[in-house]
C-alpha cells in the first residue's frame, strides 16, 4: 500500500498556530490564577495562625486557660495559740489577710494566682462570710492554699521580707508555709465574665454618633 503524504495548507497551519497560541495563553492564565489562589490560601493560613496565637494569649491574660510554670505555694492556717487578746477573731485568717498576700504576689510580678483552686481575676472577690471566705462565689474554710506563678525567688522574698505580711501574721501565730516550686498548675477561671455597663470606647462613640 502506497504511503500518502498530507501537506497542510498555509491557512491550516495559520489556524493551528492560532489555536496553539490561544491554548498557551489559556494555560498561562490558569497557572497565574492557580498561583494567586495558592498565595491567598497561604496568606489566610498565616492570618488564622496569628489570630489563634492572639486568642490564646488573650485567654491566658484573661485567666480563661489552665497555665503551668514556676512559682510559690502559700498555705495559711488559723492560729492554734492560746487566746490572750480576748478576741478569737485575732487568731483567725480574714479576707484582708488573704488580699494582702495576693496583692504582694501581684506586686512581685505573679502572672497567675489561684486560691483554693479558684483562679483569681481582677474581678474576683475575696470576702469573709461568717467563718469562711467566699472566692468567686464559692465558700472555703481554712487552711487556704495560694498558688502563684512567676519568678519563685522574687515571689518568696516579697512575702518573707522583714515586717512583711508573713511577719505580721506571725505576730498572731497564724501559720504561713511558703514553698518554691519549679512547676505549678493553676486552673482556668470557672465562672462567667459579664460586663453590664462597660464596653469598648470606640463602640460607644459609634453608637453615640448614630442618628
Amino acid at each position: 500500500m502506497a504511503n500518502i503524504t498530507v501537506s497542510p495548507t498555509r491557512m491550516e497551519l495559520t489556524r493551528l498556530k492560532g489555536k496553539l497560541r490561544t491554548a498557551q495563553r489559556g494555560h498561562k492564565l490558569l497557572k497565574d490564577k492557580r498561583d494567586e489562589l495558592m498565595k491567598q490560601f497561604l496568606d489566610t493560613v498565616r492570618e488564622v495562625r496569628a489570630l489563634r496565637a492572639e486568642v490564646e494569649q488573650l485567654e491566658l491574660l484573661a485567666g480563661l486557660t489552665e497555665v503551668s510554670g514556676p512559682g510559690v505555694s502559700v498555705i495559711l492556717s488559723d492560729s492554734t495559740a492560746v487566746n490572750t487578746s480576748g478576741d478569737e477573731a485575732d487568731y483567725l485568717i480574714h479576707d484582708s489577710d488573704l488580699l494582702t498576700v495576693v496583692n504582694e504576689l501581684r506586686s512581685a510580678g505573679a502572672e497567675a494566682i489561684s486560691l483554693n483552686g479558684e483562679r483569681l481575676l481582677a474581678t474576683s472577690e475575696i470576702r469573709c462570710t461568717g467563718a469562711v471566705v467566699t472566692v468567686n462565689g464559692r465558700q472555703y474554710a481554712a487552711p487556704y492554699v495560694i498558688f502563684a506563678i512567676g519568678d519563685a525567688n522574687t515571689l518568696y522574698n516579697a512575702l518573707t521580707m522583714r515586717n512583711g505580711v508573713v511577719d505580721v501574721l506571725g505576730q498572731w501565730k497564724i501559720k504561713v508555709q511558703i514553698n518554691a516550686s519549679e512547676e505549678l498548675t493553676i486552673p482556668q477561671y470557672r465562672g462567667t465574665i459579664e460586663h453590664q455597663y462597660a464596653r469598648p470606647a470606640d463602640q460607644l462613640g459609634e453608637e453615640e454618633g448614630v442618628g
